[in-house]
């Protein structure tokens, strides 16, 4: 049964979404992380600048001083390091700022030689710039604005003799020279996750395409497979030469894969699924079929000779652990060689047909050995002669209306039957062997006595 295999979207689009997804918040993450990376970074170089600025500075000046110092050495050495630090590191602001009390902060020093903060002018109060005033240098989280711009800056305390805050000093970096960072930043971490995501869906493709043309080999594999498995189980039937009504195929399983070929829905994985599971349970029924061929009698439907090796090795265990209870029955057609040189082969073949379906009835299907041409072995549960006696009655009885309803007997030969049988005798009996033999002899002593009262010719 072929079937067209169909592409595994469903895993196409579900690894799409992961790595959409996986982007997506790995994205995110790189975004958060690199503007906070940035701002540190930022943080951290305007810290450095003030704590060595202020590790030239005099607390005690800076507390001091006036704006009419500014002639002074003290108010000029001040300016001059602060001058000298927004020069050397190209800083927009850098300049010194009092505490006023409540909240109140002014200018002191400030070098920028266009646009400074006049002396005792106010400044524009923030968090970072308190946190600095009672000892804490801090900076700025989100920026502020005054007649300068908008400005993100960091503060640092210089202390005084008294270890006490003289005064605080403070770098300004312009927001939109650090948003424009940030925007730089984010466009990067953005075309970096865009390139993941095409990469990704590409090598997604890729992987998937390889699987599709692996899952088509697959599948083209297994209609190979379930053709000749198919073909050799018709080999098998061919082979067997069996009656065809001795025998139940069992296909059900088959539903189940036509169930698969008319789901529309299912994919290379799931088709593939149901494909292994039809085989499985066909191949099951194969050489479970196989096997009946093996232990079945083909004209018959009985089981044959080796099926009866094996009941014969099962009882001798049986008799080996002292849980044998058992009888044997022989059986032998008489005449028929005569039957199959005067009326063909196709006469004898119903005698033995005959034969072997009235036994079934007596002594059970399960029971009954065909292991030679002309030649029955029954292996009854039971060693209760008076009971076998009944059933060789009733087998007797069934050959006589065989005899009268089957129009070939009346007309060319009727159906005759030796037979004889010997029970299992407990601590005497060692082997199945040893009762057979009883048994064949019992027989051969029916096939003299009916030999004795008919024509030697119907041997």
């Amino acid at each position: 049964m072929k079937h067209k295999s169909r592409y595994p979207k469903a895993l196409v689009v579900i690894v799409s979404v992961f790595l959409l997804a996986v982007n997506g918040i790995l994205g995110t993450m790189l975004i958060i992380q690199s503007g906070a990376d940035l701002k540190s970074e930022m943080q951290d170089r305007m810290f450095d600048i003030l704590n060595t600025a202020a590790a030239f500075l005099d607390g005690d000046v800076l507390e001091s001083i006036q704006k009419e110092d500014y002639d002074t050495p003290e108010y000029q050495h001040a300016l001059h390091v602060l001058g000298s630090f927004q020069q050397s590191f190209n800083l927009d602001y850098i300049y010194g700022i009092r505490d006023m009390g409540n909240g109140t902060f002014t200018f002191t020093i400030d070098p920028d030689p266009e646009s400074p903060g006049e002396f005792g002018e106010q400044i524009q109060y923030t968090d970072a710039l308190y946190s600095a005033s009672i000892g804490q240098a801090a900076a700025d989280e989100i920026p502020y604005e005054d007649r300068w711009g908008r400005f993100y800056s960091a503060y640092v305390p210089v202390f005084n003799s008294k270890g006490k805050v003289g005064g605080i000093i403070a770098v300004d970096v312009e927001a939109a020279w650090y948003e424009e960072q940030q925007r730089v930043h984010i466009i990067t971490t953005l075309v970096i996750c865009v390139i993941s995501l095409i990469a990704g869906g590409l090598i997604a493709f890729l992987i998937t395409v390889k699987i599709q043309k692996r899952l088509v080999f697959l599948n083209s594999e297994m209609n190979k497979m379930t053709d000749e498995i198919e073909q050799l189980a018709q080999e098998l039937r061919l082979a067997s030469g069996r009656r065809t009504d001795t025998f139940e195929y069992d296909d059900s399983y088959k539903d189940e894969e036509e169930r698969c070929s008319k789901t529309e829905s299912a994919d290379g994985f799931e088709e593939l699924s149901c494909r292994l599971k039809f085989v499985r349970e066909e191949l099951s029924q194969y050489i479970a079929d196989a096997h009946e061929l093996a232990y079945t009698d083909a004209l018959t439907g009985s089981a044959n000779r080796n099926a009866y090796i094996e009941a014969i090795s099962d009882l001798n265990e049986k008799i080996m652990e002292a849980e044998a209870d058992f009888s044997i029955a022989v059986f032998d057609i008489n005449g028929l060689k005569n039957c199959n040189d005067n009326f063909g082969h196709e006469f004898g073949d119903l005698l033995i047909i005959t034969t072997s379906d009235i036994l079934k009835d007596f002594v059970g299907p399960e029971n009954l050995y065909r292991i030679g041409g002309d030649e029955f072995v029954a292996i009854i549960d039971i060693s209760n002669k008076s009971k076998i006696d009944d059933i060789f009655a009733a087998i007797d009885l069934a050959i006589v209306e065989a005899n009268l309803k089957i129009e070939d007997f009346k007309t060319k030969e009727k159906l005759a039957l030796s037979k004889g049988y010997a029970c299992f005798k407990r601590g005497k009996d060692s082997e199945v062997q040893t009762v057979f033999r009883r048994a064949d002899e019992a027989m051969y002593a029916d096939k003299a006595a009916y030999y004795q009262a008919h024509d030697r010719r119907h041997r």
